[in-house]
């Protein structure tokens, strides 16, 4: 394993182990997405600390590396933003471009230094750019349930995507057209007869979703949580969650008509380590929201969706080595 320690002007620095040598080229983004839109990290707003990102280039596909990027920050100009040290990241441009993506896993804040970094690194091509999360609190921040300015989830309009998540691990990933206001209720009691055939709610309450502007059209996911010991006491005798659970939707204001399936094509549930059923293609928000339970089926009967999973990734440390000045431009280039 060859390595490359390359450090840039502006503090920039990639360590990369390689098994074989290979070129990349770094180049600056002066119009990056905007910070807002940020997934894989609890609470918001999310700002851009810099005002460019970086985007690295492989001369060709890269998965078997062993690498870090670090991006310095200016602790003096955090302060005067009224951000904390402990809430940067480095943040990396989703795949689908709509949303900036951060890894408690694989941030470390390296504060002697003045730097943020991902580590466990095993490809280095992408976009980066150092974030910042402008609140008081320093870990996940989870939405209570019910009213008021600090139980409410403000969207912001534009292309890219947001996520909430609650305290029971409902959570939402939203784009939306127009600036909204989310909040929601946990209501007591749900009446059998409201019921489809054959289902029970697993709970005895349900989800109560209503948004500033009920008929705007969304493009969101949401992630609903289920107790698995609950559904086990529930159906002893059952098989997979996969074959039992989904999501039933009513109207917002209904008091009397029936939760129906929503979206029962393109359900599915996401087993241990998450319990969540997961329900994309939601275009309208508002409503009331149950978790049903159906007869048990053979395994093998439904077939549910795989989640996404990320590679692992293997950790780096930093022995004493000379370091390699580069120059910072707009590109900047560097054997691997």
């Amino acid at each position: 394993m060859e390595r490359t320690d390359q450090d840039f002007q502006d503090g920039l620095a990639l360590d990369i182990l390689s098994p074989k040598p290979r070129t990349l080229v770094v180049t600056q983004n002066k119009s990056p997405l905007a910070a807002i839109f940020m997934t894989g990290a609890t609470g918001a707003p999310f700002v851009a600390v810099s005002n460019y990102s970086y985007i690295i280039k492989t001369n060709e596909t890269a998965n078997d590396l062993i690498a870090k990027i670090e991006i310095p920050y200016d602790p003096v100009e955090l302060q005067q933003q009224g951000l904390q040290e402990a809430n940067t990241f480095v943040a990396t441009l989703a795949s689908d471009g709509k949303s900036w993506v951060v890894n408690d896993q694989t941030r470390n804040v390296h504060r002697s230094e003045n730097n943020t970094r991902i580590v466990k690194m095993t490809s280095i091509e992408g976009e980066y750019i150092l974030v910042a999360r402008k609140t008081v609190d320093t870990s996940n921040v989870f939405v209570q349930y019910g009213q008021g300015a600090t139980r409410t989830v403000n969207l912001t309009a534009g292309p890219g995507l947001q996520c909430a998540e609650f305290i029971d691990g409902m959570r939402f990933t939203v784009q939306t057209n127009v600036d909204l206001k989310m909040n929601i209720e946990i209501k007591d009691g749900v009446n059998p007869g409201t019921l489809p055939p054959n289902t029970v709610s697993l709970n005895s309450f349900m989800w109560i979703v209503n948004t500033s502007v009920p008929m705007e059209r969304v493009n969101a996911e949401m992630l609903v949580p289920f107790n698995r010991m609950m559904l086990a006491a529930m159906r002893p005798d059952g098989s997979s969650p996969s074959t039992m659970l989904t999501v039933g939707r009513r109207a917002l204001n209904a008091t009397s008509g029936q939760f129906l399936p929503f979206n029962p094509d393109v359900q599915y549930v996401r087993e241990l380590p998450e319990d969540k059923v997961v329900v994309p293609q939601v275009n309208q928000l508002d409503g009331q929201y149950v978790i049903l339970v159906t007869q048990p089926k053979a395994i093998g009967e439904t077939t549910p969706h795989a989640g996404i999973v990320r590679p692992g990734r293997r950790d780096l440390e930093r022995p004493s080595r000379l370091r390699n000045r580069g120059s910072i431009d707009s590109r900047y280039r560097a054997a691997v």
